[in-house]
């Protein structure tokens, strides 16, 4: 007769019920996510309701206002509007011009330029937003009379910004006196500079 070998203990398999209890805690955590995101989705789905209807509102506002604008183009495109925009650009720029005031600035110059320098050419470059820009050319004996101009005018700011030495040059001038030449070196400085006229009233 051949001998079974049974195990009759009272608690069998007990790593089954192990691997069952995990399993059981795993679905029960993934019931509670699925739960938190069905609850996140119809809460943002709230909120996110009236904020489609001022976008679509939002939208139609867009169009309306992108379609007036290529109403107003279509106007300002006509030869008309073109001539009256040119001179209406060009009375403004008649205002900027009348409102420089030449007697200001030479005053302001007199006060600047030392005794051996001398302005050679003075051009205000008024633009269309009212930027002056002054192109000014200076003649002086020797560098430290220039030098000496430039740091008065640097000075100034904020009256004269943007202070740039273009062009330096010496030129040679003759003078006779009793059949005798005497040769004499200047120094010619072109230099521009932004001048804000409302900073000297």
């Amino acid at each position: 007769m051949t001998d079974f070998d049974l195990n009759l203990s009272t608690r069998p398999f007990p790593a089954y019920r192990l691997t069952n209890i995990a399993l059981v805690l795993v679905l029960i955590v993934l019931a509670v996510l699925s739960v938190w995101q069905v609850q996140g989705f119809y809460e943002y789905s709230d909120r996110a309701r009236p904020i489609r209807a001022q976008e679509q509102e939002t939208r139609i506002e867009a169009d309306a206002l992108a379609k007036r604008v290529s109403e107003l183009a279509s106007k300002l495109d006509r030869p008309e509007s073109t001539a009256k925009l040119n001179e209406i650009s060009f009375l403004n720029h008649i205002i900027l011009q009348k409102e420089f005031s030449w007697t200001r600035l030479v005053a302001v110059l007199e006060e600047m330029v030392p005794e051996n320098v001398h302005l050679t050419t003075l051009v205000p470059d008024i633009a269309e937003n009212g930027k002056i820009t002054l192109q000014l050319g200076v003649r002086a004996r020797t560098m430290a009379d220039v030098t000496r101009f430039l740091e008065h005018v640097e000075k100034s700011q904020p009256l004269f910004e943007e202070v740039t030495v273009r062009v330096e040059a010496k030129t040679e001038s003759e003078s006779s006196r009793n059949r005798a030449i005497a040769v004499s070196s200047d120094l010619d400085v072109t230099m521009s500079a932004v001048y804000n006229q409302q900073r000297d009233q």
